[in-house]
């Protein structure tokens, strides 16, 4: 009898192309976050520090961001990043007998994660046409049933980058509360809306939980900061979280927690590009859409992703392959989120790059059009 196991199928596929085919091409939209932030709004900092991170660094920045979320600093744990923060909060809340909804188009650890724990994922659908809202009604349908269940997004949502309204966060935090369970709410592109207009399922629904991180709005993902802060209820579950941060990794680099104090402390001075690409490209990305007819819609209010239909085209996978080979150019297929036929394209650039970029694309989809379905 043979000992070999044959591997399992990658859980997280969407990586593998963000390392390798994503940024290989001349041109890209596969951007979800901002460019590297400049290092000179770190320069006053060590070039490295060797203290243990819990002596001081790590208490700080709890402390900022407990002031940020307005919570206690004990409701908040430093992750990292928000891929680490999924990482917990599954570890911590969905083991097996749980029920978690989770939506559809999705990042997909919002999928794997709560699977390798053990629980029942039941997929609820977002759709162009209802404007990308996850709907109550379905995700109350989903929680149906015995067991703890939960309700696991990403708002605003990844691929669309359209954010759940606080009425229907606070709905879809009242099911899950019903199910035993928490809205366990991925708000890294969050970090993309005004602070006076913010919403923080932590800070707002006592059964919300907030995940979110530095790495889209600020440019900071080399850091590898991240946080879960827990809402009143979920403070429930405080000891679950804690031991689940010391299981995955108990520390992080004191170095790292000092530089995300800091940022915290400039997030507007951090925050200039973003604007920049507000005033300038956005526009550019508005205009393309409006003159392209192969494709389709929503330019969502805050942040610099939108999920593009493709009219006419089934398979997203192949049409990228013709987009790197014909234009050279890189854009991530909605496969990768449970949505074939759309791409979710990234606009967070220069003007003239983004403008090639658009250029290319509108010409590499009409020669896979003629491709597809050459002239008889």
């Amino acid at each position: 009898m043979s000992d070999f196991t044959p591997p399992r199928r990658p859980g997280f596929p969407y990586m593998r192309f963000a390392r390798t085919d994503a940024m290989a091409q001349p041109a890209s939209l596969t951007q979800s976050g901002m460019a590297a932030a400049d290092p000179r709004h770190f320069a006053e900092l060590a070039a490295l520090e060797l203290e243990w991170g819990g002596a001081r660094a790590l208490p700080e920045l709890a402390a900022e961001l407990a002031r940020r979320f307005r919570v206690h600093p004990e409701q908040v744990f430093v992750t990292p990043g928000a891929t680490g923060a999924m990482s917990v909060a599954a570890a911590a809340l969905f083991g097996a007998g749980n029920r978690v909804a989770v939506e559809v188009p999705s990042y997909e650890p919002l999928r794997v994660l709560p699977r390798r724990e053990g629980a029942q994922v039941i997929e609820v659908r977002r759709t162009l046409e209802q404007g990308w809202r996850l709907e109550p009604a379905a995700v109350a349908e989903a929680l149906a049933g015995e067991g703890r269940g939960h309700v696991f997004l990403s708002s605003p949502h990844n691929p669309s980058g359209v954010r759940t309204s606080p009425a229907d966060l606070a709905e879809l935090a009242e099911l899950a509360a019903r199910a035993g369970g928490y809205l366990v709410c991925n708000e890294i592109y969050e970090e993309f809306v005004p602070a006076r207009e913010a919403f923080h399922a932590a800070s707002e629904l006592r059964h919300g939980i907030s995940l979110g991180s530095l790495t889209k709005a600020y440019g900071l993902g080399a850091l590898r900061v991240g946080w879960v802060v827990l809402g009143e209820a979920a403070m429930a579950e405080r000891e679950a979280v804690e031991d689940a941060t010391f299981l995955q990794y108990v520390d992080l680099p004191t170095s790292s927690l000092r530089a995300a104090t800091l940022a915290l402390r400039r997030r507007e001075a951090l925050l200039a590009p973003y604007r920049q690409v507000l005033a300038e490209s956005r526009p550019v990305f508005e205009r393309w859409l409006a003159s392209e007819p192969r494709v389709e819609a929503l330019v969502p209010e805050h942040g610099i992703i939108a999920c593009a239909r493709i009219r006419g085209v089934a398979d997203t996978r192949t049409l990228a392959r013709h987009l790197a080979a014909t234009e050279g150019l890189g854009v991530v297929p909605g496969e990768h989120f449970g949505a074939p036929g759309h791409l979710r394209l990234g606009y967070g650039m220069d003007p003239g790059a983004l403008a090639d970029g658009l250029a290319r694309l509108s010409r590499g989809l009409r020669s896979h059009a003629a491709h597809e379905d050459p002239p008889r």
